[in-house]
C-alpha cells in the first residue's frame, strides 16, 4: 500500500505527532495550529474522538491543498467494566471531506493517583509527567508512554499506529 499518495494536513503542530504521521505515511504533512473544541485533558473515549474529528475537519478545511486531514487526539478514559482502571489512549481521525475513520493507538494504563491529580487540579497529564521525569514538553517527545516504559515505547510510535489505522481505509483496495 502507498500511504504517501496523498497530502496530509495535521490539526497540530506537536513534534511527536507530526513524527507519527511522517512515519506512518512517509510524508511530511502540513501542520497548523487548530483548536480540537474539547478541554485540553479529555477525559473519555468519546471526547477524546470529538477532540480528534474537530482537529481533522478544521485542519483539511484550512488547508486546500491537503487530500486528508488529520486529528490526533491523547486522552484518558475509564474502564468501569473490567479493570476499574484508567487508559492513556491515543486516536487519529483521518477525513477526506466525506469519509472518515477512526484509528487507535495503544491503550495504556495509567496510575489513578496521578488522574485524581488532573481532575482535582485541573491539569492536564503531560504535567505530572514533566514533574516524574524532571522535564519540560515531554508530550512533544517521548511522554507519558516514554517515562513509564524507560524509552520502549514513545508517544510518536503510539500514534504512528493509530495513523496507520485511521488511513488503511483510503489507501488499501481491500475497503474499495
Amino acid at each position: 500500500m502507498d500511504y504517501h499518495i496523498f497530502r496530509y494536513a495535521l490539526g497540530t503542530k506537536n513534534e511527536a505527532k507530526r513524527l507519527a504521521v511522517q512515519k506512518a505515511t512517509g510524508t511530511e504533512p502540513f501542520c497548523i495550529s487548530v483548536p480540537s473544541g474539547v478541554a485540553a485533558q479529555p477525559m473519555s473515549e468519546e471526547e477524546t474522538i470529538t477532540g480528534a474529528i474537530n482537529r481533522a475537519k478544521a485542519a483539511r478545511s484550512q488547508t486546500p491543498e491537503a487530500d486528508i486531514g488529520l486529528g490526533l487526539e491523547g486522552g484518558l478514559m475509564y474502564d468501569e467494566q473490567f479493570t476499574k482502571q484508567w487508559y492513556l489512549i491515543s486516536i487519529c481521525a483521518a477525513w477526506n471531506g466525506s469519509e472518515l475513520f477512526i484509528g487507535k493507538g495503544l491503550a495504556f494504563p495509567i496510575q489513578n493517583h496521578a488522574v485524581n491529580r488532573i481532575q482535582q487540579e485541573q491539569i492536564e497529564l503531560s504535567t505530572i509527567i514533566d514533574e516524574w521525569g524532571k522535564t519540560v514538553g515531554s508530550n512533544h517527545r517521548g511522554g507519558a508512554y516514554s517515562l513509564l516504559t524507560d524509552n520502549r515505547v514513545r508517544r510518536s510510535d503510539v500514534f504512528c499506529d493509530a495513523v496507520i489505522a485511521a488511513i488503511t481505509p483510503f489507501v488499501s483496495s481491500l475497503y474499495k
